[in-house]
Formats: C-alpha cells, structure tokens, sequence
C-alpha cells in the first residue's frame, strides 16, 4: 500500500524549484520575476535575428525557436545561416543577435570560443545557454546539445512540454503562454546529464501510429531523451514491425539527433525455425546456441540486417520470451547468461570486423537474470539492461522491508561490479497488466535515488500513446528524473502541478497521492475494497479541481478525461471485488460498464484496448485488430454484439461511430440482415468529430414465422470513403 502522505502545493511556487520546474518562469532569490538582459521581443514586434549554425539539428533548432517565439508573441523572428569560425566542441549552435542580419552574418569569434572552452571535455549531451545584453547563444556537445538548450530556453520563458501532441489531446499537451515581451535574463547556464542513456520503448505498440509516433519523437526533444527503441517485430505476429515505419520515422528521428535501438525478443526473429528447422532442439525456442553452425547463420543474417540499415545505432541482442533452452546449450556452458555472453560477444566481434559501428544491448532477463559466472564475461562495450520484472512498486526499489526487491538490487549492485560498461535501467512502472491503474511517482523517484547509489548509466520505460493522458504525470516524471536523477517527488509537483493545473494544483496532488498503489495488490485479498475508496476519493478530487478550472482551458480537457478515467478504475477494480464475493451479477454488471467505457474511450487517451484490456470483459483481441483500429482515421462499432428478439417483435441495435485522429470525418455504415430479420434502415452516415462517439438506432424486427434460433446482422463501417472494418451481431430469435 501507498505510503505517502498528504503535500500541501501552492499555485505560486517560487525559489529554486521554478528554475528547474515545467513551465515556469525564472525567479531571483527573493522571489521577484527578474528583468531581461537582452530583448528578443518588443511590443509584439521582433527585436533580434536567429542564426543557426553547424548540421541538421541546429537548423532545426532556430526554427523551433522562432516557431514558438511566434506562437507566444505573434512576432516573425528572422531565421538565417550564419557563418561562424570554426569551434571544436560548440560545432552546432544558434546564436540570437539584436536587429536584422542577413545570411551569412558571423556569430562573434569571442562567444565561441567561451563556449569551446566551457564544453569542452564535458560529456556527451551536455548543453549551454549563455546571455548577455548582446545577445544569446544555444550550443551544446554533440548533436542533439542544441535542441536542449533550445528547449531549456523555451522553458525558461514559461513554455510547458507535458506530453507529446497525441491527437486527443487536441493542442492540451503543451502550455505556451501570450505575451508581447520576450527577454532572455543574463546567464551561463551549463548542464551536463548524469546517465547516458534515457529511452522510451514501443514495447508492444498496440497502439502506435505514424501520427502518434511523430508527436512521441517530438516530445522526447523536448525532455532530452535520446533514445527511441523499437522492436524489430514484436512476437513476431508482424503487426508492430520497425520496418513498417522505419524510412518515415528516420527524419524526425535525424532532425532531433534521437539514436534508435531495435531488436528485442528474440533470437528466432533472424533465425525463424521453419527456415532453420536444422538449428533447433524440440522443445527448445533458443536455437542451438552450441552448435556453431547455427550460431553463424544468426550473426550473419544480424549483420546483414544491420549493415542495411545504417540509421541503427543500438541492436538489442535477446532471447525469445519465456526463453527455452536447449539442455546441450546448458550443459556447454553451465547457464542461460553464459551462453548469452557467447551470443552477444561473437556477434560484438562480427560487427567489427564488418566495420559497422552498432552497439549491442542485451536484457538481464527471466532465467538470464544473473550475472555471469567465472571465466565468462560480457564485452565492455555491451549495454546490459536490467529487467526486474517480478519486482514490487508497492515500496521504492531500495526498501528492505521488500525480500523481492532486495533480491533484485543485489543482483543489480552485482551487474554493476562485475561489467565495466553502461549498465542501464528497463523500468516497469507502466506495466501492461496495469491497465488505468496506477501512478507510483513517488516510488519512482526513490528508486532513481537507489540507482544512483549503485552506479547504472540510465533509464528507460514503455510509451505507449493510447493511455498517456491517464498517465501524463508518471511519464513526464520519468523523462525529467532520466535527465536529472536527483529530482524529488515534491521537487516535480511543486513544479508541474501549478503550472498544469494552476489553482486546481492541490486537488490533483490529492488525486495522485490516492491513485500510487501498484495495481498488483487488486489480486490481494482485502484490498479491492480499500483500493476502490481511495478511486472514489480521486473522482472527487477531480470534481473539485473541475470546480476551480476554466472550461475553455487545457487543464479542463485534461481532467474531463482523467475523470472517466476513475470510472474506468472503478468498473475494473469492481470487476475483482464482485468476483472475490462470488457475486455474478455485480462483476457481469462491473464487466458490461467496463467494456462499454473502454469502447468509449480507447481513443481519448485514458484506455488502451488490448489483451490486457478486454479479456477482463470476456472477449479476446488479436494485435492485428487493434492496430487497425488505432492506425484508422476514424472508427464504427456495435455496442451490443448480441441482442435477443422473440418472433413478431423488435429490438434496437446501435451503430456507434468514432473520430480517431481528431480531424473529423464521414463514417458511412452498410447492415445486411437475414432473410426474417428486417431493419429499418440499412445504411446511413454518422459525422464523428473529436472526443464524442455518434450513434444511430436500427429496428431489428423478427418476422412472426422466422423459426427460432441465431442470426447474425452484419455492418460494414467506412470513412471518407475507405473501408474500416466490419462487424458483427448475434440475434437470438426466441419462440
């Protein structure tokens, strides 16, 4: 159980915490707003040109810069190519110059060479912001130094970066404050990230699309995370495939300077049995890792994938899931991660000899868990990612009163003092199985405490778009404690709440506190009933914060949706409750809601429909379904997939439509009906917009001589045009 206690957040929240807090302005010391040594903005008109210099990242940055200048002031600032000297370290910059210049103006020598000499020798994604009355300059170490010093100064300014653009947030996910004056305070702010590694993962990416994905790599800009990770094909069920949007994500990937990592589970993936029925023991999902004519057709086939696809900086090196072994790959080399050590580093060595420049990861996982025993050992240059899945966040990571846990960190502290290399964190706080629950913010800052104690390089955590709305505080905590370890529970909310929620700040630290039990402990007995009061206490939370909320604003949208979201929570929480009293009626009752609010808000990004989802319902989904309904423009459904009539009488079915991408559209519907089974209408349109689903009503009417027995009614749903899906109903027809 939780073991937080109640915080007090104020709405104006000043001193140290604004200066590192989400969309807040910069205060001095005492509290009062400080006036701006260089003005970029004046009156609403431009004061200052944007020079950019150095590759891709750098262009991209001065136009996000003006972009957003732009957005908040309504002023154009020029954007030109400027032609600096040449700097060693500060090789990719944007400067900010007073009045107009043309292209090809020179950034001045003195500047860059200060900012050679304060990176210098800093490591890899350290970045500068540096003001005068003269004027600014943005640069950084390495590529993607610019956009987050960029960002830092967009920060500074007020500007909020909550959460990606997903479509449903319908322009909610930032804050970009209005103003006619813009000044930068004079600094030399220069930051340096103690981990290495910071990632989001598309894990299972049911519910990923091209538009959902442009708007994820965007937000991981903005929070200085450098890392996408993408399976290669997940499961192999051929439904989230890296290859599907590889060539479309490189760009935006490019333009931010974000590496990518593919792979995953596992190695069966580039060595499928039915091709290579040779290499494989029966019963046994790991190839024959023994056998070195199996291992050297899996490293050539890697190298051959890699070596045609250049933009991939990391390949994570797994076994299948729930990982078999062959007992002669045991027996050869006494464990699971001994005989990973020999796949990962004939693969390492392979690599290099092919002159490619891809690191290899691989996962301390299930029964690779350990670490390697005497006489094996990783190369230095492996990134080992530790995987504690059977572990609690009912209590911080480091708590002892937890024996799973401290197995876990022991094994942990025994990573980090036997491989040399970078050894980073795969984190389960948004686990699948967890459905709308949960929000353990506090038990995940204690846990970066404990990381750091140890010594690990990084982090990493799943980001799946369906549901980021229900959890836009957990994963925004996460990218900012990946950048800064350090960060404290009340460190982020007194930063984030007031400038999300402003007067409504207190109420949704309320709303958080009750909501940061791990969801595991529904399957305790007890506790689905003290579970479900604390929800009842958040919905009322949320009412009182859309109490203190403007209904026009970005914090209303947010918590109308976090408000559906505690009914989804309670209908699932219910759902155990009614079956541990063996009450039939009350968990089909929690199921029926439960199903009809996952249906109603899969696309408002509190609920993702998955596996995870409807089987708590009684239905099963296949990946495939699912990413076609989330990749789709719009959606059309039947709410009731069974209906019963009696001869000579009628029923009402309803055909629901859904806008997906939030841009509005026609949803045509075409039902065929049986022999018997008349209906009152056979095809219609239903113009879906935004958040709220349309429906229509059909009378089914059974003729009094159709006999007895099931039909099925059929509707085909398009949009715009193009074909959705078709769906089905089951009609009883009784005597």
């Amino acid at each position: 159980m939780s073991h937080l206690k109640r915080r007090t957040f104020l709405s104006g929240i000043t001193g140290a915490v604004a200066l590192t807090a989400v969309g807040t302005q910069a205060r001095a010391a005492d509290g009062r707003a400080q006036a701006p040594a260089f003005p970029v903005v004046r009156k609403g008109g431009a004061a200052a040109t944007v020079l950019w210099w150095g590759g891709a990242t750098a262009q991209f940055a001065a136009g996000e810069l003006a972009g957003y200048v732009q957005r908040m002031s309504g002023a154009r600032l020029q954007v030109v190519h400027a032609r600096p000297e040449q700097p060693r370290t500060a090789a990719s910059g944007v400067a900010v110059l007073p009045g107009l210049r043309d292209q090809g103006a020179v950034v001045p020598p003195p500047w860059l060479a200060d900012a050679d000499a304060q990176l210098n020798g800093r490591a890899t994604d350290s970045y500068l912001v540096s003001a005068t009355a003269h004027g600014v300059l943005l640069s950084g170490v390495g590529e993607r130094g610019v956009v987050y010093a960029t960002y830092a100064l967009l920060e500074q300014w007020g500007v909020g970066f909550f959460a990606p653009g997903f479509d449903y947030y319908q322009g909610a996910a930032e804050g970009v404050p209005r103003t006619a004056d813009i000044g930068v305070r004079a600094q030399s702010l220069l930051v340096t990230p103690p981990w290495p590694v910071r990632r989001k993962a598309i894990e299972e990416g049911w519910s990923i699309s091209k538009s959902s994905l442009t708007a994820l790599i965007d937000w991981m800009g903005k929070q200085r995370l450098n890392i996408l990770v993408f399976p290669y094909d997940y499961y192999g069920a051929g439904v989230t495939r890296y290859e599907d949007f590889a060539a479309w994500m490189a760009p935006e990937l490019a333009k931010r300077g974000i590496a990518v990592e593919v792979g995953g589970h596992g190695y069966d993936a580039f060595l499928r049995p039915a091709d290579y029925p040779q290499y494989y023991t029966a019963g046994a999902n790991v190839f024959d890792v023994h056998d070195d004519a199996a291992l050297s057709q899996y490293i050539a086939n890697v190298v051959a994938y890699l070596r045609d696809r250049p933009e991939i900086g990391v390949f994570d090196c797994w076994p299948p899931d729930g990982a078999a072994w062959p007992k002669a790959t045991l027996a050869a080399f006494g464990s699971a991660t001994n005989a990973e050590v020999h796949v990962v580093n004939t693969l390492v060595a392979a690599l290099a000899d092919a002159g490619l420049g891809v690191q290899v990861e691989r996962i301390a996982y299930g029964a690779g868990l350990d670490t390697p025993t005497a006489g094996y050992a990783f190369d230095p240059d492996v990134v080992i990612d530790y995987a504690a899945y059977g572990r609690t966040y009912t209590v911080p990571f480091g708590d002892p009163s937890s024996t799973v846990n401290a197995h876990y960190l022991d094994v942990l502290r025994q990573w980090r003092a036997t491989h040399p290399g970078t050894l980073a964190i795969y984190d389960y706080s948004r686990r699948y199985r967890w459905r709308e629950l949960g929000n353990p913010i506090d038990v995940l800052a204690r846990d970066a405490e404990t990381y750091l104690s140890v010594g690990v390089d990084g982090i990493g955590m799943y980001a799946e778009p369906a549901s980021w709305l229900q959890f836009e505080a957990v994963h925004l905590f996460a990218a900012r404690s990946a950048w800064d370890p350090t960060l404290t529970y009340d460190g982020f909310l007194g930063g984030y709440l007031p400038a999300r929620f402003g007067p409504a700040a207190q109420d949704m630290a309320d709303y958080l506190l009750r909501t940061a039990d791990d969801p595991d402990i529904l399957n305790t007995a007890s506790q689905p009933a003290a579970l479900r009061t604390k929800y009842q206490a958040a919905a009322a939370d949320i009412a009182s914060a859309q109490a203190r909320t403007a209904a026009d604003s970005a914090a209303a949208l947010v918590l109308d949706r976090l408000a559906a979201g505690c009914e989804l929570a309670l209908a699932d929480i219910d759902i155990t409750r009614y079956a541990q009293a063996n009450d039939a009626a009350g968990k089909q009752q929690a199921m029926d809601l439960y199903r009809r609010l996952t249906q109603q808000h899969r696309f408002n990004g509190i609920q993702l429909e998955s596996s995870y989802s409807t089987p708590r319902y009684g239905e099963q989904v296949t990946r495939q379904q699912i990413a076609t309904e989330y990749r789709s423009p719009a959606w059309g459904y039947l709410p009731q997939t069974q209906l019963t009539v009696p001869q000579g009488a009628s029923v009402d079915l309803t055909v629901t439509a859904q806008d997906v991408d939030f841009r509005g559209h026609d949803v045509g519907w075409t039902l065929v009906a049986p022999s018997g089974l008349a209906a009152d209408l056979t095809q219609g349109s239903l113009r879906v917009s935004e958040a709220r689903e349309v429906s229509r009503t059909v009378r089914l009417s059974a003729g009094s001589g159709l006999a007895p027995g099931q039909y099925t009614v059929t509707v085909a749903f398009t949009a715009d045009g193009s074909e959705l899906a078709t769906t089905r109903c089951t009609v009883s027809v009784t005597s």
